[in-house]
Parts: structure tokens; C-alpha cells; sequence
């Protein structure tokens, strides 16, 4: 069977493909691996990285082994390896809160702490990347580090309303139920400081041009907020982890 690992993160530059090189010079070359493309995620975004690890979680098949670096700490968190219920994906990442969502909707039927190796200067490659080649190998997780403690997992709130993704066009991904709206309804809506008249819409490329719309979005029944054909989050300086808010007009 084919083994996919998946590097979710941050470190997009050069340093993506030292963890990659990691990988190889690590692994059986007997053994089919596949390093997928990197994923990237908004540096140092815990929100952002909930956001993304869910939405690759769902795509990716059973067993694939998700790799997370994403660490805005001050202070070092444990590395946590583990394995989810749902699909049986593999897992490792510091313990900073990206794991909220996962671990939510696809819970967790292993979980350890990695053995502390010490601090290292680029802890992905030199901790991170060797620990995830092992995973791939099937070395057993027990043995890789030790029990941990559930309830010490760090849990993040998402409000409702916030902004967990801009993709390249602009387009904000944010949470929240949508109310009763009909195609067409007007909306006002309030973001980072900014006050814009919007419409409801079920498909946004069919609005005119410069048009702010808000439409069912393609992740998990998000709502989204976008400027038709022109990126309206780069125009207005909107961040990961803005709050929009909408009522009708």
C-alpha cells in the first residue's frame, strides 16, 4: 500500500524541502512513499492551521500521515503523535491548539507525547521530520514517546463569525450559521472596522463585477465573504481571525 505523508505548514521557503530531504534519507527505499505538496498555512495561525488540518483531514485517505510545524509559542510545547478514530490518520504537531477541530469531528483513538530530544534550532527538521519518517515505517507510536494526558490538550475557541481562511482570490472563509436569506438579499455587513453593503447569493461569479457578496462556501457549510472578480480582503487589509458580522437590509 502507497504511504502519503502531507507537511502542513508554515514553512514554505527552502525549509520545506529540508523536511522533505529529511524524509528520504530516512525511510526504507523499498517502501512507496509519497510526500505530497506542501500545504501552507498563514504563518504563525493557529486559527488558520485549525482551519487547514480539517479541511485536508476530510480529503486525504485513511492512514495518510499529517505532519503539522506551526509554532508561535513563547514557551516549547510537548509534540504530540497520535492517530484519529475516524479514517485512522496519523498525526504530529506541537501542542498549541491546532488540533481543536481534528480532534473534534475525528477524534482520537491514540495519542503520546513525543520523547523530548531537547531544543534544536529548526525542531522540524531535526526532531520533527526524523519522528514522522518513523511513523511511516510503522514503528510503533508507544514506542516513540509516551501517554498523554487528554485533558491537557490545548483547546482554542473559534467565534462565530471569524475568518479561518483567505484564499489567492480574496475569498474569506468564516464561521457561522446562515440565516434565512433568498438569493438576492441585500446585507450589511461589518469587518475589520468597515461597514459594506453586500447581497446574498448562491453562486458569486454570477454577480457584477465589484460586487461584495456573501455566498454557501465549499468547506464544511462555511459561509463566505468576497468582492466579485477583484480581492476584496487584500483591498480592505481583512486578517485570519477578523470577525464579520451581517444582518439584512
Amino acid at each position: 500500500m502507497k504511504k502519503r505523508i502531507v507537511f502542513i505548514t508554515d514553512c514554505i521557503d527552502v525549509a520545506y524541502n529540508e523536511l522533505r530531504g529529511v524524509i528520504l534519507n530516512n525511510i526504507n527505499k523499498n517502501d512507496e512513499i509519497i510526500i505530497e505538496p506542501v500545504v501552507p498555512i498563514a504563518p504563525f495561525s493557529i486559527i488558520n492551521g485549525n482551519f487547514v488540518l480539517r479541511l485536508i483531514a476530510e480529503a486525504y485517505p485513511e492512514n495518510t500521515v499529517f505532519s503539522i510545524i506551526l509554532n508561535p509559542s513563547k514557551e516549547r510545547p510537548a509534540r504530540l503523535i497520535g492517530k484519529t478514530k475516524k479514517k485512522g490518520i496519523y498525526f504530529m504537531g506541537a501542542n498549541t491548539g491546532i488540533f481543536t477541530w481534528l480532534f473534534r469531528d475525528f477524534g482520537i483513538e491514540e495519542l503520546y507525547e513525543l520523547n523530548d530530544h531537547g531544543f534544536f534550532p529548526f525542531g522540524g527538521k531535526y526532531v520533527h521530520a526524523p519522528a514522522i519518517a518513523q511513523i511511516v515505517m510503522e514503528k510503533p507510536l508507544k514506542d516513540m514517546g509516551h501517554p498523554f494526558d487528554i485533558e491537557k490538550i490545548i483547546k482554542i475557541d473559534i467565534a462565530r463569525g471569524t475568518i479561518v481562511h483567505i484564499d489567492n482570490f480574496g475569498l474569506m472563509k468564516f464561521t457561522g450559521k446562515l440565516a434565512e436569506l433568498s438569493d438576492g438579499d441585500k446585507l450589511e455587513v461589518n469587518v475589520n472596522g468597515k461597514t459594506l453593503k453586500a447581497v446574498y447569493t448562491k453562486r458569486m461569479m454570477s454577480r457584477e463585477t465589484k460586487e461584495w457578496v456573501i455566498y454557501p462556501g465549499s468547506s464544511f457549510g462555511l459561509l463566505e465573504l468576497g468582492k466579485v472578480r477583484e480581492n476584496g480582503a487584500k483591498e480592505l487589509n481583512i486578517k485570519i481571525g477578523d470577525i464579520i458580522t451581517f444582518k439584512k437590509i
